[in-house]
């Protein structure tokens, strides 16, 4: 448990989760209410952890009043449903979400959408797709601390999954969008607290950017089919994580189809550049 800021309590709680990640950061979030952000674990030991701090809290005169989720992968909304049954607060969510998600949402939010907790405590919604068609960022405005779900990870690196409504394009803009937001502390669904957002943000656009690089240099010599693409773009890769990297090179490889930098022709990519 750690204290991000007055009112706001991280709580990793272990999910089933990518690795090198084991946990999904829960955030509680304090005013004259409770709001919790993104109650991700699936077991019960690690749901009672989350539960003794509502009792602490509830006891104290803090009331749940909402239940807010960042996007609708299963390692982030493992305890919404009974967290929500057994305390009668609404879930929220984007719409794009709740159309991904085997339950009901309460409340939709978009983009600017404000949740109050009481007390100055107020969290905004700010739409950020891209790993996921509905992912939302919270910013709690009085301290500038935002949870950022999986725009940006602690631990490892985030996955662009164009088979699950991943686009890559949209993830760049948002990441460009969340470096603006000037926050002074980014939460990551997985992860310790980023306390410099703007080198975080920094760091992943070169990342982002310079993956796209190697797949565009990998295509100078000429044609390749995708498993020699991704062999020759991810050579720096463990060859175990090809097949995650597959997905990641397809998302970018649909980002440079939509900017006419590559065409597919039949099975083999090719540069437009290249003749």
């Amino acid at each position: 448990m750690e204290l991000v800021a007055p009112g706001l309590t991280r709580l990793a709680l272990r999910t089933p989760t990518l690795p090198p990640a084991t946990t999904t950061n829960t955030l509680v979030v304090v005013g004259r209410d409770v709001v919790v952000i993104e109650p991700a674990t699936p077991f019960a030991d690690e749901q009672a952890r989350l539960d003794r701090t509502l009792d602490e809290l509830e006891a104290a005169g803090h009331r749940l009043v909402a239940i807010l989720l960042t996007h609708h992968h299963p390692d982030h909304i493992g305890y919404a449903q009974a967290l929500r049954a057994a305390r009668g607060a609404p879930i929220m969510a984007h719409a794009a979400t709740a159309a991904r998600v085997e339950f009901a949402i309460d409340r939709h939010l978009d983009d600017g959408d404000r949740v109050d907790a009481g007390d100055g405590v107020v969290l905004r919604a700010v739409f950020t797709p891209g790993h996921a068609p509905g992912h939302l960022v919270y910013l709690e405005e009085r301290s500038g601390v935002a949870h950022v779900g999986d725009m940006i990870a602690g631990e490892g690196t985030i996955l662009i999954d164009p088979y699950d409504g991943g686009d890559m394009a949209q993830y760049l803009e948002s990441l460009r969008r969340l470096d603006s937001l000037g926050a002074v502390a980014l939460v990551p669904a997985h992860g310790p607290v980023l306390r410099d957002p703007t080198a975080a943000v920094a760091q992943y656009l070169r990342h982002r950017l310079g993956r796209e690089a190697r797949v565009l240099a990998a295509l100078t010599a000429g044609p390749l089919d995708r498993p020699s693409l991704v062999a020759a773009a991810y050579s720096d890769t463990p060859a175990a994580l090809w097949p995650l990297a597959e997905r990641s090179a397809e998302a970018h490889l649909r980002k440079l189809v939509s900017e006419g930098a590559v065409v597919l022709e039949g099975s083999l990519w090719r540069r437009c550049d290249a003749g």
